[in-house]
């Protein structure tokens, strides 16, 4: 009894600090992975465009000077619900970028993202 108590122990602390990714291997790993993520801009491409074009027309279409997209507070309808008008403002954004020529590079393979004006839906 004693001895699967003992293992017990040990293979749950063995647990924690594997999991803790403290330095080794697997922090190495999430360093590498953190580094490999892109800004959602980066996932619009045109033929011919630059990094300032793309910014430009970022930034035209409704986009952040720093590549981000937020919501503007002050495009909100009166009586609209918060799921409403985000999603408006992220489909008029997408259907802008697509409107100047720009493609969506990023996952489209969940039906959610299928739904998206930028994976193909009108």
């Amino acid at each position: 009894m004693k001895t699967w108590i003992l293992l017990s122990i040990l293979l749950l602390l063995s647990g924690c600090l594997y999991g803790q990714c403290l330095d080794g291997p697997c922090a190495l790993e999430r360093e590498k992975m953190i580094k490999s993520i892109k800004p959602y801009i980066a996932y619009w491409t045109k033929e011919e465009m630059t990094e300032e074009s793309r910014l430009r027309d970022w930034v035209n279409c409704g986009g952040q000077e720093n590549g981000n997209f937020s919501l503007d507070r002050k495009k909100r309808l009166p009586d609209e619900s918060s799921d409403v008008f985000r999603m408006r403002l992220e489909h008029d954004f997408e259907r802008c970028m697509l409107r100047i020529g720009y493609r969506y590079t990023g996952n489209c393979s969940s039906e959610y993202m299928k739904s998206q004006p930028l994976c193909g839906s009108p």
